[in-house]
Parts: C-alpha cells; structure tokens; sequence
C-alpha cells in the first residue's frame, strides 16, 4: 500500500515533525521530517495541500503547499545513500570481520544506516554484532537464550 496521493485539508493537530489533516475522505496524519519541519510552520487550523506517498500509518509528504500558493519540495533521504567520499559499505568486510573475531556467524548481515547488524555466537553465547561499514566491531550485544 504505497501509493502517492494529493490531500487537502484543514490542520488540526502537530506533533512535532508530524501534522494531522481534516481532510473530506477523514483524518490524515503526514509526516514531513524532522529537517522540513524545521523550515516550514505549520499551525492549526492551516489549510495545506499535500502529496505524499501513502503507507500504512501516514502519508510521506513529499510536497505541501500552505495558503500562500507557494509548492515546498520535501527532500527524504534515500535508504542506505553513501556519503560523498565514503566507499560503498561491503557486507562481506562486516562478515570477515565477525568471523576473524570467533564468531559463528548466523544468517545475513542486516543493513542499518551506519552500520551492520550480524548475529553470531561464540563461546556458547549469541550477540547481535554491530559492524560499521568500514568493517569495524563497534560492539556486540548478548542476546536472551
């Protein structure tokens, strides 16, 4: 259920980086992030335009226009987008790296923004390794049994 969707509506609650809308279909809770929701006020009883895309609990806003006519873009970053400079993160250094430490490795490393997770065991025990993308441990957590 993603689909991009324009709403117009009258402000009724922020919270936040999150807005709600009265809107003729019911209510709608948008997000427009925190780095948008610090250059565009948005207040009660507003009336916007949104566009966004639709997940399951609110509406991505990737465009708003207030009363004054004017359309604001809405940048989201992308997943996982590299920095400039940085080398591509490499889910096999972050393994290396884990077995070369004594762990057991279990599964697939899990991609984080800065990091990835991998679970593995050692000495009996079961952590969630934290590897950051240039193949460094950062820590490993036990898991419960």
């Amino acid at each position: 259920m993603n689909d991009t969707q324009t709403i117009t509506g009258t402000v009724w609650a922020v919270f936040g980086h999150r807005f709600a809308i009265e809107a003729k279909d019911g209510r709608v809770l948008a997000d427009l992030g925190p780095k948008a929701a610090e250059r565009i006020a948005i207040a009660p009883g507003d009336t916007v335009t949104i566009t966004g895309e639709r997940k399951p609990s609110e509406t991505k806003v990737m465009s708003i226009t207030l009363k004054d006519g004017i359309v604001r873009e809405i940048a989201w970053p992308k997943p996982h987008e590299e920095k400039a400079g940085q080398a591509p993160a490499d889910p096999s250094a972050a393994l290396a790296a884990v077995k070369a430490d004594g762990y057991a490795v279990e599964g697939e490393p899990a991609r984080k923004p800065k990091h990835f997770e991998i679970v593995g065991a050692k000495d009996g025990v079961r952590h969630e390794i934290h590897v950051e993308l240039d193949g460094k441990i950062r820590k490993a957590k036990p898991l419960a049994a």
